[in-house]
């Protein structure tokens, strides 16, 4: 042990900005990446990282200095179940209407992180998940009068008061939950105004709410139905004093980037007004300018903004750069399949991801957005696995390549003179997951994306098929189309063995016809029997070909399967092939 001792350990004898850095690379790690569909949502940082700060500090006397004087460690807040404690009081033997147990809020780590953290910027994350809930109906969990009977809810103003002081301060704030008590109580903390909450949040920079239940959204009534009025200004906490004087050109908000509203409804009117700055009496000329990322999702039908207000909300964040709207978005009238409002201008916009359950919607919905610069574009059939029928998506594929609502069977016999104006030109990544429609609208969109660079298809039929080459009803009959010309990877799950077959013959037939080579494929096939879960199936097989597409797995000696005769004959894929081209 002397020996050791003489000769410090080397990380020791870096500079004290060197270690303080190194520090916090453990602590900020990046949030991984995955496009993994399980990991649709993410929180602002990992909550693992909030007890790293204390592992380091507590190596020896050195590094507790440095954790210690390094304020940014420490700006990671969360609170969470684990913090409710349950003690046991009085004895074994009395009284039945005496309580045995009581739950406190143990808010010794927050205390703690809000001192160290001194004058940094802090991401908050109030997480009220029950890893033990069985995503039973919340029912009516949330009585006018009385206490909510969610343990966790009563505690959520503790918590906002010991956070409101450093209001001035929060660069984000993440409130999850399964149930609607905790995130009511926490709505209307942050819908009341007081001087007492300090200036405001004019650092704040994301806002995430979300209600973990993604069965919600499917039905038509809000749950619990007593509770789906929530009163005042939509975050008007956040805003600062009302009182004071507000120049003209105040934004409310002035960095906030990023909203995300899963399973949570508002006053869209007010929120539009309030949050986003866009007063209704006048233009937009001071509205918030700064939203880059929208998310609304998982609203039922009652709750979903009006046309007019889903129209005002993008048209009160002109720098949009993502929008994501699953199971969610304008509230359509029945009967109503047309849409006359002009569309938002959406110049900076680069990413759109749909998630339908009723494909005329979705269509009219995208009919609302002008993005010409739009990058990447993600359609899901977000309907229940178990419904008796597939949604027919027909009408949303054919918008998305022609940009009319009112042409929804393609067929050969379509005019020669139609106009074709497709509203997303200068697409590159497409994706399609459980997208189920004829060939005809595929190959209209297909033919319709000559950017289109990356390709991933998950369980929607016929899609792979439209990249062949094809002659196309609105063509003049002398020119053979290859879609997608720029094509460089493709990414295919299914549950049919023949796709890998399909996908040969595909670049087999467009590589004839002058397309480059795809270098890139990836092919999963599904079953249910064994391998990793994923959804309703799950994958046993993945297939990266790299650089170099297979053709055919025939054995030496055998007959080409894919010449007249061969043993791939598949009569309705041949029947579809020939009908198109």
């Amino acid at each position: 042990m002397n020996c050791y001792s003489r000769h410090p350990c080397h990380i020791n004898v870096l500079p004290v900005e060197i270690l303080s850095y190194i520090f916090t690379l453990a602590t900020h790690s990046t949030l991984s990446s995955t496009s993994d569909f399980k990991q649709r949502y993410q929180v602002p940082f990992s909550p693992d990282s909030v007890t790293m700060p204390t592992v380091l500090a507590s190596v020896h006397r050195h590094w507790r200095h440095i954790a210690l004087s390094t304020s940014t460690l420490w700006s990671s807040l969360v609170m969470s179940l684990e913090q409710v404690v349950h003690v046991k009081v009085g004895s074994d033997v009395g009284d039945e209407y005496t309580p045995r147990h009581t739950t406190f809020l143990d808010v010794q780590r927050l205390a703690a992180h809000i001192a160290r953290s001194q004058n940094s910027p802090v991401d908050i994350l109030i997480d009220t998940r029950d890893p033990d809930w069985d995503f039973e109906d919340d029912g009516e969990e949330c009585p006018n009068h009385g206490a909510p009977p969610s343990p966790f809810a009563a505690f959520i103003p503790q918590i906002l008061d010991l956070l409101f002081p450093q209001m001035y301060r929060w660069r984000s704030l993440t409130i999850l939950s399964d149930t609607w008590a905790p995130l009511r109580v926490a709505l209307e903390c942050l819908s009341v105004p007081t001087v007492t909450k300090g200036s405001g949040a004019p650092h704040l920079e994301t806002l995430m709410l979300m209600r973990c239940n993604e069965f919600l959204g499917h039905s038509d009534i809000f749950t619990p139905s007593s509770q789906s009025i929530i009163g005042g200004i939509p975050f008007a906490a956040l805003m600062g004093d009302p009182n004071r004087d507000v120049p003209a050109q105040y934004k409310p908000l002035p960095k906030l980037r990023n909203i995300t509203l899963v399973g949570v409804h508002l006053n869209w009117t007010d929120f539009c007004q309030y949050t986003l700055g866009a007063a209704l009496d006048q233009p937009l000329s001071r509205v918030s300018g700064c939203i880059q990322s929208l998310e609304l999702s998982q609203h039922c039908r009652e709750v979903r903004a009006t046309c007019d207000e889903f129209s005002r909300i993008l048209k009160a964040c002109p720098l949009l750069r993502r929008l994501v709207i699953r199971v969610s978005g304008p509230r359509f009238d029945k009967g109503i399949r047309q849409n006359d409002r002009l569309p938002v201008s959406l110049p900076m916009l680069e990413e759109i991801h749909v998630g339908y359950t009723h494909v005329e919607d979705a269509a009219m919905m995208l009919s609302q957005i002008n993005a010409p610069n739009l990058v990447t574009l993600s359609i899901e059939d977000a309907n229940p696995m178990a419904s008796p029928d597939d949604e027919d998506a027909g009408p949303l594929v054919t918008y998305c390549a022609t940009g009319l609502l009112d042409l929804c069977d393609v067929l050969p016999e379509v005019p020669s003179n139609l106009v074709i104006k497709p509203p997303f030109p200068q697409l590159e990544r497409l994706s399609l997951n459980g997208v189920n429609a004829c060939i005809y609208p595929f190959s209209l969109l297909m033919a319709t994306l000559p950017k289109l660079r990356h390709l991933s298809l998950r369980r929607s039929p016929n899609a792979l098929e439209a990249l062949l080459p094809t002659q196309m009803p609105f063509v003049d009959a002398c020119t053979r189309t290859i879609p997608c010309p720029g094509l460089e990877s493709i990414e295919v799950i299914c549950a049919e063995e023949q796709t890998r077959h399909t996908l040969d013959f595909v670049f087999r037939e467009r590589e004839q016809s002058g397309a480059t080579r795809v270098c890139d494929v990836d092919i999963d096939l599904e079953v249910s029997d064994e391998g990793e879960e994923f959804g309703e199936f799950e994958i046993v097989e993945g297939d990266a070909t790299g650089m170099q597409p297979r053709y055919g797995e025939w054995e030496l000696g055998e007959a080409d399967p894919f010449s007249p005769g061969g043993i791939f004959n598949d009569p309705e894929f041949d029947e579809v092939y020939h009908l198109v081209s």
